[in-house]
This record gives structure tokens, sequence and C-alpha cells, in this order.
């Protein structure tokens, strides 16, 4: 009788780390990884788990092949608020944790969390990551935004992150100059107390593989500023 594979070892720390952060490229799965593993070997691994149907796999740019779990691997991680990542979501989800990665090598932030980790009863942001400045600690969540939504939706947001007791800001992050603008125009159309608590970072070159927050502009309190001026270095 067949016995079905329970990832133990470095399969368990895979599955793991894919439960946490939703979606990996090879890269970031080796950097990660708890072990000690040479990246063929790696490999050799993640398809072990994809031929016993706990992961799947796809080439995101051709050549930079990302994974993450299927339902049936879901149920050998902790992160049990999660779910099976849909195709149509996979370049956003791959983009937050990219944000969030390259977020936490700043000696300024800490404690990030993916969407799926965030327990909030009415404002559920793509991520959300705790910062410092100036010896004051600040909770802030990440909206990614790749597609521009109806006026009504931003600003609705825009009012929850104000209103709201949970996150300090809402930092709103796009690599299109159109929808920097638009949203930009919302937010002076609102009233101040609803401007300190949103912030608006376009940085051109996000992709999959690159969050340069270095160059990016931002835009806070009627004002075009930098993130080293915002977050600190």
């Amino acid at each position: 009788m067949a016995v079905d594979f329970v990832p133990q070892g470095v399969y368990e720390d895979i599955i793991n780390l894919l439960g946490q952060w939703k979606v990996m490229d090879m890269k970031s799965l080796k950097e990660m990884c708890s072990y000690d593993v040479q990246y063929y070997n790696l490999l050799h691994k993640v398809r072990k788990l994809e031929n016993h149907g706990l992961v799947k796999g796809i080439l995101l740019g051709k050549k930079n092949k990302h994974i993450f779990l299927t339902n049936k691997g879901l149920q050998y991680t902790p992160y049990d608020k999660t779910y099976e990542i849909c195709d149509e979501n996979i370049t956003h989800d791959v983009i937050v944790g990219k944000v969030l990665k390259e977020l936490l090598r700043l000696e300024s932030f800490f404690n990030g969390k993916m969407f799926h980790q965030i327990i909030s009863d009415k404002i559920l942001p793509d991520a959300e990551i705790e910062g410092q400045k100036d010896g004051e600690c600040y909770r802030l969540a990440l909206e990614i935004e790749l597609t521009q939504k109806s006026q009504d939706r931003v600003k609705g947001k825009y009012r929850q992150y104000a209103r709201g007791n949970v996150f300090n800001y809402g930092l709103f992050i796009t690599n299109k100059m159109t929808l920097f603008k638009a949203y930009k125009k919302y937010l002076e159309e609102m009233k101040s107390e609803i401007q300190e608590s949103i912030i608006l970072l376009y940085d051109r070159k996000l992709t999959e593989i690159n969050f340069d927050y270095q160059s990016s502009e931002c835009f806070y309190m009627g004002q075009m500023t930098s993130f080293k001026e915002l977050f600190g270095d």
C-alpha cells in the first residue's frame, strides 16, 4: 500500500517558508532556507514536492521560477490562515513579498507580515511592518497598487486607515505614474487628518525582482519627498 509523503527536515522548512511568504523564487528560497543545501539539491527537493502535489511552480520572466503551496501542501504548514494562490494574483503576491523582504533588510523596520498573517476585523492590507524613527515606533500597512481602483474605493481605504486604531500609516506603493498622480489627487481632496495617515510611493522599477525604494518618489502631507526623508536610512 502506498504511503503519503510527509515533508520533514529540509522539505518541512520549504513548506513553512512558502506558508509564510505565499510565493517565492528559488534564489530567495535558497537564501532563507534554514538548512545548508546546495542550489541544485534544493531544486531536486522542490521537484519532489511538486511530484507529490504539495507545491506548484510557475516561470515569471521566462527563467525565474517561483513556487507556492497547493491546498494539499497547506495542510503541512502552521500558517493556517493562508490559501492556495490564484494564477491571476501571483504577480501581485510576488511583488508584495519582494517589497516586504527589502524593507526588512533595513535596521529601522522589523516584524513584517504578509496579508494572510494579519489579524484585523476591518482593514486587510497586503502586508504590514513595524518601524522606528527618532525613538518612536509605528505600525505601517502596505498596499501594493498595480491596477487603478475607483476613486470611491481608494478614498474609502484612506478613511479606513485614518479612522482605525490598528495602523499609524497606510503606505500605497505603485509602479505606474498615472496611478500615482490619480491617488495623489484623491488624497489632496481629503481633510488634513486623513492626509496625515497616508503615504504614497512611486517606484517605476518595481517588479517581481526589484524594489528601488531609495530612488522612489514619495508624497506625504501635500509635499513631494523621499523615502529617506520619511523613514530614515
